[in-house]
C-alpha cells in the first residue's frame, strides 16, 4: 500500500490488465521460441543419428560376406611330372597319359552339380612331390584325393586295372574301389586286378600320397603302360574311362560316402 500526501490514508495501485496481457503474450512467445529451438535440436540429433544408422546399414549390405559353399571338393591328382616322368614304354611316358585322362576327369566332375574339382598339375613340366600333392588336398579341405596313374611291369604280359587304398581300409575305401572297377569294366578293360590295400609288396605300409592326405584317398592304376593291349584300350577309351570315374565319384558324393564326421 501507498499513502496519500497527508499520510492519512493508504491508496491501492490499480492493476493494468493490458500490461499483464502484454507480459503474458511476451512470455508465451519466449516459451514457444525456446520449445521450438529445443525441438529443432532434438530433431536434428535424431536425423543425424538416423543418417549414421542408415550409413551403417549400407556399409553392412555392401560388405562382401564369405559365401557358404557346401560343394564336395575332389582333388584330381595326375601322377608324376617335371623331372619325374614316371614309367615309360618306348616313346610313351606315364606322365603324359596320366594328365591326359585326369584332365577329362576334372572337367567332367566340374560339370556335376554340388562338386568342385581341383587338379594338382595342368602341365607335364610341373614337378610336385607327394607331400606337396597332399598339401594341395589338405589345404583345400578336399573330400577325396583321386591319384591317377598307369601301371608298369617288367613282365609284358602283366595287364589290367587295379585300385589302391589305405592299409587299414574303411568301408568307404572298399566301396569306392569296387565301384570304380565295375564302372571301368563296363567301358572295357583287359582284367580286373581288384582293390589293393597298403603298398606294393608291403601290406604294412601305404603309398605316400595316401599316407599324407587327411581325407579318403585312392590310386587308380589304369592299365599297364608296358602292355600293348592295355595301351590300345587306353587310347581308345580314355575319355570314357574318365567319364566312368567321374560318374562313380558323383554317385559316392550323392550317397554321402565322403561326408566328414561332425566336430564335437
Amino acid at each position: 500500500m501507498e499513502y496519500n500526501k497527508s499520510g492519512s490514508r493508504p491508496v491501492k495501485r490499480r492493476l493494468r490488465k493490458d500490461r499483464v496481457f502484454a507480459c503474458l503474450a511476451v512470455l508465451i512467445v519466449i516459451i514457444f521460441a525456446v520449445s521450438s529451438l529445443i525441438s529443432g535440436c532434438s530433431k536434428k540429433d535424431k536425423k543425424d543419428k538416423d543418417k549414421t544408422k542408415e550409413a551403417d546399414v549400407q556399409v553392412t549390405q555392401t560388405t562382401p560376406v564369405p559365401e557358404q559353399n557346401d560343394d564336395y571338393i575332389i582333388c584330381v591328382d595326375p601322377g608324376h611330372g617335371g623331372n619325374d616322368p614316371g614309367s615309360n614304354y618306348g616313346d610313351r611316358t606315364e606322365v603324359v597319359d596320366n594328365l591326359k585322362y585326369a584332365t577329362v576327369v576334372c572337367e567332367e566332375l566340374n560339370k556335376r552339380e554340388g562338386i568342385k574339382a581341383i587338379i594338382t598339375r595342368t602341365s607335364n613340366d610341373t614337378y610336385l612331390d607327394n607331400r606337396q600333392r597332399a598339401d594341395i588336398s589338405n589345404k583345400a579341405d578336399a573330400d577325396l584325393h583321386l591319384a591317377l596313374h598307369r601301371n608298369f611291369s617288367e613282365d609284358p604280359t602283366a595287364h589290367g586295372v587295379e585300385v589302391w587304398v589305405q592299409k587299414e581300409s574303411q568301408i568307404v575305401d572298399e566301396v569306392l574301389g569296387y565301384k570304380l572297377l565295375e564302372a571301368l569294366k563296363k567301358v572295357g578293360i583287359q582284367s580286373d586286378r581288384g582293390v589293393q590295400a597298403g603298398f606294393t609288396n608291403d601290406k604294412q605300409n601305404n603309398f605316400q600320397i595316401i599316407e599324407y592326405t587327411n581325407m579318403t584317398a585312392c590310386i587308380v592304376e589304369l592299365g599297364f603302360i608296358s602292355n600293348d593291349e592295355d595301351n590300345r584300350l587306353f587310347d581308345t577309351n580314355y575319355k570314357d574311362y574318365a567319364v566312368a570315374i567321374a560318374n562313380v565319384v558323383e554317385e559316392m558324393c550323392i550317397d554321402g560316402h565322403f561326408d566328414k564326421p561332425a566336430e564335437n
